[in-house]
């Protein structure tokens, strides 16, 4: 992870709840792999292979494929001479060349070139839960499926923003691209397992995309339904066939057992009192809500809240449920709820979302380290609503900006 980005988590195992001006748990570290010991330096190459720059090695410069991508088995491509660094595939509109020639490359920046060695090393995301060799070989696969590599180029560009850098624009650019390029692929029938496991890569990553926007609530659910979508109908095999054949709702719960102690929290006093706040607030937004699917995510959320209590591995498969719930809507009951004037639903939401992470810290302490960007998302959801919230309503969100105060503390 780039330095900026590490020196702005810290890290905690509880949440501090003695009051809202006291010391939060902080923020779970993201992980990086072991540096490798430093190369003797060299001269730089302007002309190497785009592994080797992302790596920061010496290219051969050989052709068609340079040593270091020979030896260790990656993609070797080269700038195309005299090119312009573009990431949109340029074919010649001459009626000669319509005929006969083939699209050039697709074109990286620098900065380009910076998210995917971020994307890679840290920010891929953090499901299937600890399962970084899948993202690995999506990574491999990238640069065959021009969604994918947007996709993955856009969260990178995403997850750099949310700790400070100013990739906005960028990460919005690769994020349209990816869709667009992404519903022109699945408009046709889907020709390979590999085209089938790009596509369930793209949409998960334009969900933790959405996870990692400070506007982004509503469209992380779409895209979750994205991703139920294209994993019952756009996969050539059964889903379980596929590189991500593990991450179904068992294959998390069981990831969850493993790293979790069985049991319930073991909460402090005032986490105690805190999590009983949480439930009266929540009961509160009952006379709210009316369609079904709100009044089924109320009584789900509370049900999470209480199973935390008694059997954490049985609050996380909750999690799932609700999930479920969203994915399973009807385009019509998912329309309504997911409305941003829909209030009481956004209410349910957040209340949900800072359970979730709430949850989240305390039971996966250190294994939870790849969630720590939901700190600052959920902070900057939670502004958001309170920004936009009308009067009437400002009464409902009074727990959620209190514990919105306890994650803003300082450690």
């Amino acid at each position: 992870m780039d330095r900026d980005a590490a020196s702005s988590s810290g890290h905690g195992s509880r949440l501090d709840t003695a009051s809202p001006d006291a010391s939060s748990g902080g923020e779970l570290a993201v992980r990086v792999r072991r540096r490798p010991i430093p190369r003797r330096g060299h001269t730089k190459s302007r002309r190497g292979c785009f592994s080797c720059k992302a790596r920061k090695v010496k290219c051969q410069e050989n052709h068609p494929k340079c040593v270091n991508c020979t030896r260790i088995g990656l993609v070797c491509e080269y700038p195309e001479p005299q090119q312009p660094q573009s990431l949109i595939r340029r074919v010649s509109s001459s009626p000669a060349a319509t005929v006969q020639s083939i699209p050039t490359p697709i074109m990286f920046t620098m900065d380009d070139l910076r998210f995917f060695h971020h994307f890679v090393v840290t920010a891929y995301p953090p499901l299937p839960i600890q399962r970084a060799d899948i993202w690995a070989d999506v990574a491999a696969l990238s640069h065959e499926f021009d969604y994918l590599v947007h996709a993955m180029l856009g969260l990178a560009a995403s997850h750099l923003s949310l700790y400070g850098a100013d990739y906005k624009s960028q990460a919005l650019s690769h994020r349209v691209k990816a869709i667009q390029s992404l519903n022109k692929s699945l408009s046709n029938p889907c020709s390979s397992l590999a085209e089938g496991d790009a596509r369930f890569a793209a949409i998960l990553a334009l969900a933790f995309q959405a996870s990692c926007m400070p506007d982004g609530m509503n469209e992380f659910l779409s895209m979750i339904r994205g991703c139920h979508v294209i994993a019952e109908t756009s996969m050539p095999q059964s889903f379980e066939e596929s590189m991500f054949g593990s991450f179904t709702s068992y294959g998390y719960t069981s990831s969850i057992r493993a790293l979790v102690a069985p049991g319930a929290l073991n909460l402090t006093a005032a986490e105690e009192a805190l999590f009983d706040e949480f439930i009266l607030s929540l009961r509160a937004l009952g006379p709210l809500v009316s369609n079904p699917i709100e009044v089924h995510f109320l009584a789900s959320t509370e049900r999470i809240t209480k199973l935390a209590r008694t059997s954490v591995v049985e609050a996380f498969a909750q999690f799932t449920a609700q999930y479920d719930l969203i994915a399973g809507a009807s385009n019509e009951e998912f329309a309504a709820f997911a409305n941003p004037t829909n209030y009481p639903a956004q209410l349910l939401l957040i209340h949900f979302m800072l359970i979730e992470y709430a949850v989240g810290e305390l039971a996966l302490g250190s294994a939870g380290e790849r969630f720590a960007f939901r700190k600052r998302v959920c902070i900057a959801w939670l502004d958001q609503l309170v920004d936009t919230l009308p009067e009437e309503y400002q009464s409902y969100i009074e727990w959620p900006k209190r514990f919105g105060r306890i994650m803003k503390s300082p450690k």
